[in-house]
């Protein structure tokens, strides 16, 4: 009788740290959980002040921010973040209807698509992270 081997495969994001930067409590809430499930370790921030103190405690391998925040706002946040955490790749939560932050394209996040666009995309990122 065959017996079948049993192992198990971790998503390629497994054990990294990310920090997400959202504008609403239930955009939060569901890409949070979505990440958790796939074995990411995920903290949320309401506000870029929030996550400049939480960098500044913990370090991340992915922070993702909202572009509400508007273009130049996210670029600055981005290069501040940057230097708290040096290591982390900063990723931009945009929405195609507003003036984009200068990221590389393959750190761009769509708002509007699908949650497994987004799981898609990022564990995508987080191989490169």
């Amino acid at each position: 009788m065959a017996q079948r081997s049993s192992f198990v495969l971790r998503p390629l994001g497994s054990q990294k740290r990310v920090l997400l930067v959202a504008t609403s409590y239930q955009d939060a809430a569901e890409r949070s959980e979505c990440l958790r499930r796939r074995g990411y370790e995920v903290d949320s921030a309401s506000c870029a002040e929030a996550a400049m103190t939480m960098t500044r405690s913990r370090s991340y391998d992915i922070i993702v921010i909202p572009v509400e925040l508007n273009a130049v706002c996210a670029e600055d946040l981005s290069r501040k973040l940057q230097r708290l955490n040096p290591n982390a790749t900063i990723a931009c939560l945009a929405d195609c209807k507003k003036p984009l932050p200068s990221l590389p394209p393959g750190r761009l996040l769509w708002k509007g698509e699908p949650l497994e666009y987004f799981i898609a995309r990022f564990e995508a990122l987080a191989h490169t992270a």
